[in-house]
């Protein structure tokens, strides 16, 4: 797997069609919980780039928030996608300012974690990783939403992390008696 991040947010090519040069998240915009998540990301992505041990560079940030032993589901979480994503994940540079598609992924499924949607999670988790190791990053992803929580860090939902495929966005409407469907109901 590759992981592509960029010094700039020029350079940057979203990946999402919808999202669009204003509608880019800025660090500057997230919460403590979000920019710890963030920043491990990155620092993760550094460490390994640079030949040292990425586990060592995130256990600082998690133990100044009082979840070190969450660093290591997180480090296992990011073994998986590292070795079994199908695709490059957009993560940036530790002093870039806008956040990449990748790093609003990860947000995303602590948020659903913490919210208590694992279907959500698992979904997002599938869009890069296989079935099998998306069951497996799921269990890793529960960890840190859970050790988040225990002390007090919350990631809300942002519409940032919501997109749905309304090509195969099935609603159930109930049909009502002796009504044709192509008539509006008062």
């Amino acid at each position: 797997m590759e992981i592509k991040d960029y010094k700039t947010a020029d350079v940057a090519e979203p990946t999402r069609p919808s999202q669009s040069e204003n509608d880019e998240v800025r660090v500057s915009q997230l919460t403590t919980s979000e920019n710890l998540i963030v920043y491990s990301i990155r620092a993760w992505v550094d460490s390994l780039k640079s030949k040292r041990n990425p586990l060592l560079s995130i256990q600082k940030g998690f133990g100044c928030a009082g979840i070190s032993d969450a660093s290591i589901a997180f480090d296992e979480l990011m073994l998986i996608t590292a070795t079994s994503s199908n695709q490059a994940l957009d993560v940036r540079y530790l002093c870039c300012q806008v956040l990449g598609e990748a790093e609003l992924d990860f947000i995303a499924l602590i948020s659903f974690a913490q919210l208590g949607k694992l279907e959500w999670a698992y979904r997002r988790l599938s869009g890069w990783l296989p079935p099998a190791a998306a069951r497996k990053s799921l269990v890793q992803v529960e960890k840190v939403s859970e050790a988040m929580e225990g002390v007090g860090l919350y990631i809300g939902l942002r519409n940032d992390f919501i997109n749905f495929d309304l090509d195969n966005l099935n609603v159930h409407v109930p049909k009502l008696p002796n009504v044709p469907l192509h008539k509006t109901v008062q």
